[in-house]
């Protein structure tokens, strides 16, 4: 009675493992991970934002593992953690582009006020 029981306890932990590994990682999910990674490094994330770029690369190449492994869930978080990394990346180096342009146009808009007074007090009589 008793070798029954443990074996169908064995038998459910087992299903149970396997079902919680869900369905294996589709390649389309990978590569869109990849996809997102190379974007925020063309953003410029390497110079910019190179902490989060670091964690999207560790959290992908992590996925990898995971899903050679056949854990196909933590895969998945992997990924969804990886493309979350990527994003932020990618958004603070636009953001520290825009603080930039927006600088130079501060300055440009400074200098043509100064030229605009200067004229005005040349056209004085």
């Amino acid at each position: 009675m008793k070798k029954p029981i443990a074996l169908l306890c064995t038998l459910t932990a087992f299903a149970l493992g396997c079902a919680s590994s869900g369905p294996p990682v589709a390649s389309s999910q990978m590569t869109e991970t990849e996809a997102s990674i190379r974007s925020a490094e063309n953003a410029g994330a390497a110079a910019s934002a190179a902490e989060l770029l670091g964690r999207a690369q560790k959290a992908l190449a992590a996925a990898r593992q995971a899903s050679a492994k056949g854990e196909n869930d933590e895969s998945r978080r992997l990924l969804d953690e990886a493309k979350a990394y990527a994003a932020a990346a990618e958004a603070r180096s636009n953001a520290e582009k825009l603080k930039k342009q927006a600088a130079e146009m501060r300055q440009q808009a400074d200098e043509l006020e100064s030229k605009a007074k200067q004229l005005q007090e040349r056209a004085r009589p």
